[in-house]
This record gives structure tokens, C-alpha cells and sequence, in this order.
């Protein structure tokens, strides 16, 4: 998986690469990015996006068609509620005030936790971005 989150000048590359039940990657630069390393199954994907200091664990699990977990701790993280059905997920990242709302079409075949975590992913990043903006700094820590 790779694309863009963000525009030309204050987004971020994303590259996901799936091998077995390891996903790992790499969301932004060298310099401003973060690692995303995860284990992945039908049911669940554990891991961490970004380091030891500037980072989030990821924990997901499915229960049929809904996708519930948590992205962070229990002070900075948010709330996964995804909904998969008709070949995409819908739903909330994050609460009712601070949240957004998910929809991602995805291919057939594709494991929706890979959807999930890459949902999670991109409201990582859009946290960081309103972070960084609301100090005045553009740059990504």
C-alpha cells in the first residue's frame, strides 16, 4: 500500500509493505516520519506506529463485521469503531467532539484490519498536524 496523506507541501508519504502476518512501513520522511511496525491476522493487528518517545500502540480487534480497539493511551489516544460491510468501512476515530468520521472503500480480498490500521494511521497524522498547528510549528516531531 502507498500513497499520500496531506497535500504537496505539509503532507506525508505512506508505504505499507504485508509480509505473512507482519506489516511495516513507514508514514512521512526520514527526518519528520514515523515507523509503523504490526502483526496482523484475521482477527486482530497489534503493533506501534512511530518510536518509543513519538509514537502510538495500535490494538484492534474484529468481531465479525465491527472492527473496536485503541490507538494510543489513555490520555492521548482515541476510540476505533469501524464498521465493515459492502466492501468498504465506515465510522468514528476518536469521540463525538474531536473525532471523525471513517469511510474507506477497500479492494476485495483485502484484510479490513489493514483498512483499519491504515484509518488509524491517517488520524495519527491529522492529530500531529493540528498539534504542530496550534503551536505555530510546522514541523513534524
Amino acid at each position: 500500500i502507498s500513497g499520500r496523506v496531506g497535500g504537496a507541501i505539509w503532507g506525508w508519504d505512506i508505504a505499507l509493505q504485508v509480509c505473512g502476518c507482519s506489516v511495516q512501513g513507514r508514514m512521512g520522511g526520514l527526518i519528520s516520519g514515523r515507523d509503523i511496525a504490526v502483526s496482523l491476522n484475521e482477527l486482530t493487528v497489534s503493533g506501534r506506529v512511530g518510536g518509543m518517545v513519538h509514537g502510538i500502540d495500535i490494538e484492534l480487534v474484529r468481531s465479525g463485521s465491527t472492527i473496536t480497539g485503541r490507538c494510543g493511551g489513555d490520555v492521548f489516544g482515541f476510540d476505533c469503531k469501524l464498521l465493515f460491510e459492502q466492501g468498504g468501512l465506515r465510522g468514528r476515530l476518536g469521540g463525538e467532539v474531536f473525532g471523525k468520521d471513517v469511510f474507506l472503500g477497500l479492494q476485495s480480498g483485502v484484510n479490513p484490519l489493514l483498512g483499519a490500521l491504515l484509518a488509524c494511521s491517517v488520524f495519527y497524522y491529522m492529530q500531529i498536524r493540528s498539534r504542530n498547528s496550534n503551536s505555530g510549528n510546522h514541523s513534524s516531531h
